[in-house]
C-alpha cells in the first residue's frame, strides 16, 4: 500500500511539472546549441535571446553572465555588457577573464576611459604581463591625453611583442602627442615597412614637422 502511494505521489509530480512546461519548450541543452550555432553564424541577437531563456531557466550562475556579458558585447548592447560582466565578477572574484572582459564594452564606450583604466589595472594586478590588459590600457591613457604613461605602456608591449604593429603605432602616436614628430615618423616608417597601406601609420607621416 505504502508503495503504490509513493508511485501515485511521483506520477502526479511528473505530471505537474510536464504541465508547468510551455509547450514545445526546447531544452537548456537545445538552447546552449542554439546559442553556439548563431554566434558561429553571426548572429549574435538570437544567440544572446537563447542564452537569457537559460537564465530564466537556470538562474545566473556564472557561466551564464559571463556568456551574455561577452554575447551582448557583440550585439552592441555595451551597457548591458558591462552590467553581466561586473556580476560575473562578483561570483568569481578572483578570475582573470571576466575582469578582461569587462574592459570590451568599456573599450566599445569612448566616455569609458577612466572606467577602462580602472578595469585594465584590475586585470594587471592580478596578471601583470597580461598583453591584451596593458594595450587597454595604453589605450585608454592615450584617450585621457596622458601620453608619456601611454607610451611607457606601448613602448614596453613592443619590446615584447615587436611584430604587433598595433602596439608600434600607438606607441607612435603617443611619441607624437609628446612633440616628439621626428622620433614618431621612424616608428611609422618602420611600420610602413612591412606594412605599406597601414592607415594609422600612413596618418602618422603626414603630421606637419
Amino acid at each position: 500500500m505504502k508503495r503504490l502511494s509513493l508511485l501515485w505521489l511521483l506520477a502526479l509530480s511528473l505530471t505537474l511539472t510536464l504541465q508547468s512546461a510551455p509547450a514545445g519548450a526546447d531544452s537548456v541543452a537545445d538552447l546552449y546549441r542554439q546559442s553556439y550555432r548563431a554566434e558561429a553564424s553571426g548572429k549574435y541577437g538570437a544567440a544572446l535571446a537563447a542564452m537569457e531563456k537559460i537564465k530564466t531557466r537556470t538562474g545566473e550562475s556564472y557561466f551564464v553572465v559571463a556568456r551574455i556579458g561577452w554575447l551582448s558585447h557583440l550585439s552592441g548592447k555595451y551597457a548591458s555588457s558591462e552590467t553581466y560582466y561586473r556580476k560575473a565578477i562578483k561570483l568569481e572574484p578572483k578570475a582573470i577573464e571576466p575582469k578582461l572582459g569587462l574592459t570590451l564594452p568599456l573599450l566599445a564606450q569612448k566616455n569609458k576611459l577612466r572606467e577602462l583604466e580602472k578595469a585594465s589595472r584590475e586585470v594587471i594586478k592580478v596578471d601583470a604581463k597580461n598583453a591584451v590588459a596593458r594595450a587597454r590600457l595604453a589605450h585608454a591613457l592615450y584617450g585621457l591625453r596622458n601620453y608619456p604613461d601611454a607610451a611607457v605602456v606601448y613602448r614596453k608591449l613592443v619590446e615584447e611583442y615587436p611584430a604587433n604593429l598595433d602596439y608600434k603605432t600607438g606607441l607612435g602616436w603617443a611619441v607624437a602627442r609628446m612633440g616628439r614628430v621626428a622620433e614618431a615618423k621612424k616608428i611609422f616608417k618602420q611600420v610602413l615597412a612591412v606594412s605599406p597601406d597601414n592607415p594609422n601609420a600612413q596618418a602618422g607621416m603626414r603630421l606637419p614637422d
